[in-house]
């Protein structure tokens, strides 16, 4: 193993078979699910099945990159450039045995119904 000390130079050590193990431990990830609501509008269209889906207009708006398992899903809903669009998604983040996000993925569910807006009352 290599790394950096504090003062810059380069330092090794080497690790016992229990140490190894124990790295492949720490770097052993599961899965966290989650399902959410994603609402904006389509910024990217792929082929390959995926959309790029910004909920604002300023330019450092949150946006999500969504993967569809079928394509051809993607494909029937004949969407375009600029569309608001409202999707159910799987939310997975990937935690190491720290808690640590590794990765994180969105995939497509289904629509979810548009939320409406309450009546005011006067």
């Amino acid at each position: 193993m290599t790394w950096y000390g504090a003062d810059g130079d380069m330092r090794r050590a080497q690790l016992t078979g229990r140490g190894r193990r124990y790295v492949e431990r720490l770097r052993e990830t599961r899965p966290r699910d989650q399902e959410i609501i994603i609402s904006g509008r389509i910024t990217e269209l792929r082929e390959s099945g995926w959309v790029k889906v910004k909920r604002g207009t300023a330019r450092n708006a949150q946006a999500y990159d969504v993967h569809f398992e079928e394509p051809e899903a993607l494909l029937r809903m004949r969407p375009g450039l600029g569309d608001n669009v409202h999707f159910r998604v799987r939310f997975r983040q990937r935690l190491d045995a720290v808690g640590i996000a590794r990765s994180t993925g969105y995939t497509y569910l289904g629509p979810a119904a548009e939320q409406s807006t309450l009546p005011l009352e006067s």
